[in-house]
Parts: C-alpha cells; sequence; structure tokens
C-alpha cells in the first residue's frame, strides 16, 4: 500500500515544528557557527546532510496590491520515477513497499550521481563522510504504524500522512474549497513524475511556493537509462566472443603450430614448453 505525506501550505504557519521535530528524531546536528545570517526567515539557507527538511519563505503579490506568504516544504518528494533511483549504480537509493524512496549507507559508493539527477535539488553529501542523505519518510516510524515525525508534530493539520489515495482526495477537496479566494491553488503531486508520494496544496501556485511546475528526469538521468541496456549488451556481447574463442581454441593443437613455428629443433622447444607447462611431452 502506497503511503503519503500531505502538505497543506494554506494551513501552514511556518512554525517550522516539523523542522526542528525532524531533526530531533533524525538525531542531525544543528551547529549554529553554521548558519549564516541571510536576512530571510529561512533558516538554514539551504538543505544539507544533516539538513532533510527545510521550511520556505517566500512573498507573493496578490490582486489586491498586498503580499501573502507563500509558505513551502523543501524536502524529498518521493518520486515514483525517482532519478535518484534511476542513476544509483550500487542501488544505495531503492524504493520501500510504501512507496518512499530510502538510502542504504552501506552501499553508497559516494559517486554523487544522485544530486545533479534529482529535478528537487534534494540529496546532499555530509561534510565528514561523503554519504548522500535525505528524508526517508521515517521509516522506523511509519512501518510500526506512526506516522512521521514532521507530521506528528504539526499543531495546524498542514501535515498529515495517510494512504495516497485519500491524501490525494484530500488535497482535491482542499482546493476546490480555497478555489475562490486563492484561484492559483493547484494540487501538486498527483501526476508529476508519475505520482509523488507527498501531495502539496499549494495556493499560489507551484513556482510561487518553490517547486519547479513541470518536473523531469534531466539529462544524466535520460542518458543513464540510454546507457544501461547498451551496457547489458556490451557485457553479452564480450561474453558471447570469450565462449565462441573457447569452443574455436578447443580443436587447437599446441604441438603442430609449434612445429610450424620451428621447423628446425622443434623437439627441443615442444619438450622446453610442456615441461614448463607442467604438460606432458
Amino acid at each position: 500500500m502506497a503511503n503519503a505525506i500531505y502538505y497543506d501550505a494554506s494551513k501552514c504557519t511556518a512554525c517550522k515544528a516539523c523542522q526542528i521535530n525532524c531533526k530531533q528524531w533524525n538525531r542531525l546536528p544543528a551547529p549554529l557557527e553554521q548558519t549564516e545570517w541571510t536576512s530571510s526567515y529561512e533558516s538554514p539557507s539551504s538543505n544539507s546532510g544533516s539538513t532533510w527538511l527545510r521550511v520556505l519563505f517566500q512573498d507573493v503579490e496578490m490582486d489586491n496590491g498586498q503580499v501573502g506568504w507563500a509558505f513551502g516544504r523543501d524536502a524529498c518528494q518521493h518520486c515514483t520515477d525517482a532519478a535518484c533511483v534511476g542513476v544509483c549504480p550500487s542501488g544505495a537509493y531503492y524504493h520501500t513497499e510504501s512507496g518512499a524512496v530510502a538510502f542504504d549507507e552501506d552501499k553508497c559508493i559516494r559517486c554523487q550521481f544522485c544530486a545533479p539527477a534529482c529535478p528537487f535539488s534534494i540529496p546532499k553529501f555530509d561534510d565528514n563522510d561523503g554519504l548522500s542523505r535525505k528524508c526517508w519518510m521515517c521509516q522506523d516510524r511509519t512501518e510500526n504504524g506512526i506516522g512521521p515525525a514532521c507530521v506528528t508534530t504539526c499543531p495546524t493539520g498542514a501535515l498529515q500522512f495517510g494512504e495516497r489515495t485519500e491524501m490525494v482526495a484530500k488535497a482535491k477537496d482542499r482546493v476546490a474549497d480555497i478555489k475562490s479566494i486563492r484561484p492559483d491553488a493547484i494540487v501538486y503531486g498527483d501526476k508529476e513524475l508519475d505520482g509523488l508520494q507527498v501531495i502539496q496544496v499549494l495556493p499560489y501556485g507551484a513556482a510561487a511556493h518553490g517547486m519547479p511546475e513541470n518536473p523531469a528526469s534531466n539529462i544524466l538521468n535520460t542518458t543513464e537509462r540510454f546507457l544501461r541496456p547498451l551496457t547489458i549488451f556490451g557485457v553479452l556481447g564480450v561474453s558471447a566472443v570469450a565462449i565462441a574463442s573457447f569452443i574455436g581454441g578447443r580443436g587447437f593443437n599446441q604441438k603442430e603450430a609449434l612445429k610450424h613455428a620451428y621447423p628446425d629443433g622443434v623437439d627441443e622447444v615442444v619438450e622446453e614448453v610442456f615441461v614448463e607447462e607442467g604438460g606432458d611431452a
């Protein structure tokens, strides 16, 4: 059964409780000396190997001339068509049974293919060990019937968790409710990249909330998908040549070949070669 996180930006107050609880549950460091003041309410200024969820603050000019807040959720979208899974050569990135995209540190070879492949720029690397890390939808919690840490701490109901089809239906109902006052409101995640496991209600449209309007696999992921079958054919081709060479070589008579190569003194050469190889001259 596919599950999903539901995020309603129209109910979000940007209190950052989700961001803090994500760090606490996953034991992620939060060194203040590495946080630079940018004059923005966003802190830190970007995700990293130790920050998997970040609340976005973006202002929007509304039709009445006033400025509104377009809060956002900067975290893994857990794509069905996940670029990180597609380009990972070691299988470190994989889909769980619930549809989330998780990460196996023991399989990571630090190739860093996943970062440029992701259309959401999510995978980041830990400065200490070079491993790629991101949100894993708290699999240790969800597998035991508990919602992700970010969801359970939300005080306004902006974050919820449940079966994906129910979350999509909830998002569509919410958009219908606010469409009269937020005409640009959309459901994000229903169809993008074959469906995301994070379903969002975005009152001001995708771009205003920091989401790409038409996320797509980039050239790295496309190239990898093209080359992978060619690599398989290449391996099969090399194997076929090796097998053919073995079969063809079974009729090869080394003694006869040496006689042609050494017409004079061939007996000594044959004896020397076969003694060295442990054969019977």
